[in-house]
């Protein structure tokens, strides 16, 4: 209820699920795209909230295009350019984000916001909605207002590394997991053990989330929330200049170049901005006709 407000921006690749999502949310705004196509303003948002397609292969884009991301590990880094600092992401995302070996996208991660928490979930979460039975872990994520180097021993440098726990499946052995499930195990909704057959990268015994067989998914999420704290303060955006000819940041639907219509007013969109635009009433009713031929038409 205290988000009823709020200015939401929409996402969706695939063309029939972002009409639907148009239609049920039609004051908010939701683009059709691929992420890497999106033309949104960095440092902006308060808020991020996605469950990250995920999988060994990458997106193009020129920006990130030198760290060779996986698509799970690209999203996180665009989303920390775009969310303002202090701001949250909150990302439901593979388990391979925290537990692969290698550390390296979450020394990227975590030189540019803290780790407030994360929860993992048991592999049937998605299972009834989905039909897909992954481990997955939401993410909360607060953006720091400058990168910084970490110290290997620091807090706030723990999730880099693994540790062990217990093996349900094999008494007496452990498996390896990130180090703040390791130290937090109360945000393991499920218990760890083996699984053989293939997964997405590769075919060998990976590790999965067993759900607790007398708990209810819901209530245990109730409760390992409660653990995840974070103070959001206001920020101040540096955009007097901006504010100044009252433009607003571009609404990702309009196309680069074009005219939409935001509250009954035209506006022009360039790049990241769209800006009011002062008209005679003839033209201005002339490109309101036109807008919505054009929005017709397409």
């Amino acid at each position: 209820d205290s988000m009823a407000d709020s200015k939401v921006y929409g996402i969706e690749i695939d063309p029939i699920t972002g009409r639907i999502a148009q239609q049920l949310y039609q004051k908010n705004s939701i683009a059709i795209q691929g992420y890497e196509k999106t033309a949104l303003p960095d440092s902006f948002f308060d808020l991020a909230i996605g469950n990250v397609p995920f999988g060994s292969y990458g997106v193009i884009d020129k920006k990130y295009d030198k760290y060779k991301f996986h698509i799970h590990d690209y999203f996180f880094a665009k989303t920390l350019d775009k969310v303002r600092p202090g701001g949250v992401i909150a990302f439901v995302t593979s388990s391979w984000t925290l537990d692969k070996q290698n550390p390296t996208v979450r020394k990227y991660i975590a030189q540019r916001a803290e780790l407030l928490g994360a929860i993992r979930l048991p592999n049937n979460a998605f299972l009834a909605n989905a039909g897909t039975q992954v481990t997955t872990d939401i993410l909360f994520l607060q953006k720091r207002d400058r990168q910084i180097d970490l110290a290997p021993d620091s807090p706030s440098a723990e999730w880099l590394h693994l540790d062990q726990t217990p093996d349900a499946g094999n008494p007496g052995e452990s498996i390896a997991v990130n180090a703040y499930f390791a130290n937090h195990p109360e945000m393991i909704l499920g218990t760890m053990g083996r699984e053989s057959g293939t997964r997405m990268y590769g075919n060998e015994n990976s590790t999965t989330c067993i759900p607790f067989p007398d708990r209810e998914l819901s209530d245990l999420l109730e409760e390992a929330i409660q653990n995840i704290h974070a103070e959001i303060t206001e920020y101040e955006r540096m955009e007097a200049e901006q504010e100044e000819d009252n433009s607003i940041p571009a609404d990702p639907s309009v196309r680069n170049f074009s005219y939409a219509l935001v509250d009954g007013k035209v506006y022009f969109r360039e790049d990241s901005r769209m800006k009011p635009q002062e008209l005679s009433a003839t033209a201005e009713n002339r490109i309101k006709g036109m807008i919505g031929i054009r929005d017709c038409v397409r």
